[in-house]
């Protein structure tokens, strides 16, 4: 009962952050609603988020092999389950509290074909329990190599000897990954951002006008064309520089935040936990040869940082 008490007092406490018109959902939510639904979906908030590593959901398998894909079940070594256990710890102290009444599983799959899934398992509810699906192959990676391979991909880099890398530290891939896909289930479960394109937050505030939509004082064609976005494209490396330069201009922590104002979101707190309270670098370089021709650090632009006061209470929140 102690657990169900305490998600009771962090919607309230939180409210007066977020406002109410972003929290009604959530704050109707009855206690007795919270244990039944807990019980339905084998979540017990006493455990350890180590505790929730388990097989992946048969329903989250269907998915993938409806869509004609075939990952397999994982079997975590003890210095996978250590890497694991360390990218737990690592989490702040907010996410760690939710997770405990939201997150029912952890997994990992072999032949993956994304990073991560995060699945909600009963999205009829009010009360929203979570599962987390991982690529198990991340983590024989650390974070620049993880970060390096993922913005590639929205680049053709067949024949130049440009090359774009992304410095974020040597910690295992992990830690990045269970950090940004966490931040979704905080998101969710909290209604930090709204599920409708008509209402607005403080976070999108004049930078999103809907889901998917930047606002106009940010749009931008070219950015707004990447391989990140839906229907985007890969754009030759030799227009990298022209990219980033354009996305200096702006207040997303990445190109991947201009994904969705969820991913912007998760995007932006994990850049700016790592970054400024793990103190870990995370820089963007391109080089022509041995040459450096490019270099930017998202979280020293002014309009980056700015957004932090919208979510310091992310971390000062005990």
């Amino acid at each position: 009962m102690q657990s169900f008490k305490f998600y009771i007092h962090t919607l309230f406490c939180l409210t007066i952050f977020w406002g109410c018109k972003t929290q009604k959902s959530n704050s109707n939510i009855r206690i007795d609603d919270v244990g039944v639904t807990q019980q339905r979906y084998s979540v017990d908030s006493t455990t350890s988020l180590f505790s929730r590593i388990r097989q992946t959901d048969t329903t989250v398998l269907e998915k993938f092999h409806e869509a004609g894909m075939n990952p397999v079940e994982h079997k975590l070594t003890k210095a996978e389950l250590s890497i694991v256990s360390k990218a737990i710890d690592l989490l702040p102290v907010l996410h760690k509290k939710i997770l405990k009444s939201h997150l029912r599983s952890i997994n990992f799959l072999d032949s993956m074909p994304n990073t991560a899934l995060t699945s909600t398992v009963n999205p009829q509810d009010k009360f929203k329990i979570f599962d987390i699906t991982i690529r198990a192959e991340i983590l024989k990676q650390n974070i620049s190599e993880w970060l390096t391979e993922k913005e590639n991909t929205c680049f053709d880099t067949i024949g130049s000897n440009i090359k774009l890398l992304i410095d974020g530290g040597k910690m295992n891939a992990l830690a990045y990954v269970l950090l940004h896909e966490t931040t979704h289930i905080i998101d969710g479960s909290l209604d930090i951002i709204p599920r409708s394109d008509t209402l607005t937050s403080d976070f999108t505030n004049k930078i999103w006008s809907g889901r998917t939509i930047v606002s106009a004082i940010y749009q931008d064609n070219i950015l707004d064309s990447l391989a990140f976005r839906r229907g985007g494209k890969i754009l030759s490396i030799h227009n990298a520089v022209d990219i980033y330069t354009r996305l200096k201009q702006t207040p997303f922590a990445s190109l991947y935040s201009r994904n969705s104002w969820h991913e912007d979101l998760a995007e932006y707190i994990t850049i700016y936990y790592f970054t400024q309270r793990l103190d870990q670098p995370l820089r963007i370089i391109l080089k022509k040869g041995n040459e450096i021709i490019f270099e930017y650090e998202p979280m020293r632009s002014e309009l980056v940082k700015e957004r932090i006061k919208r979510l310091n209470y992310f971390f000062d929140f005990s």
